[in-house]
């Protein structure tokens, strides 16, 4: 969203579910969980204004989350591979959350580097886990530089 951009009817009713602001406690961070997994629902008929609000609310519960979280030593792709292994599923399994068996196979065999937003979303859903469990730190840094 440009600054001279007008915000939607859309927008402006997300901002009512959630003010776009740091995250302070546990309370608001479960109704920034609950506006995120309402999203999912629809991502992929949410506009772009709307995508610019899942992906910032995002970053603040990815914020929030890293504070009291432990440092992982476990990838996404690490954690996806063993999340498979302990299911029984194979790449054709996850058709559902990548898109396609190529796009499975691709990350997973390191060719693609990070999971879209997308792929993060319906991933944390289906093994009920958190949104950053998937995100790199490489990610958001990358993202960052880009912008």
């Amino acid at each position: 969203m440009t600054t001279k951009e007008k915000p939607t009817k859309k927008y402006l009713k997300r901002l009512e579910q959630f003010i776009l602001k740091p995250i302070t406690n546990d309370e608001e961070n479960d109704r920034a969980a609950e506006v995120l997994d309402e999203m999912l629902e629809s991502f992929d008929s949410l506009s772009k204004q709307e995508r610019y609000y899942f992906e910032t609310l995002s970053k603040l519960v990815l914020d929030y989350e890293s504070k009291w979280q432990e440092e992982l030593s476990v990838s996404p792709r690490e954690l996806l591979i063993f999340l498979m292994e302990q299911n029984n599923l194979t790449q054709t399994d996850l058709i559902p959350e990548f898109g396609s068996s190529s796009r499975a196979s691709e990350y997973l065999s390191g060719k693609r580097p990070f999971l879209s937003l997308g792929q993060i979303g319906k991933l944390s859903k289906r093994f009920k886990l958190s949104m950053t469990a998937f995100i790199s730190p490489d990610q958001i840094e990358t993202r960052e530089n880009a912008s």
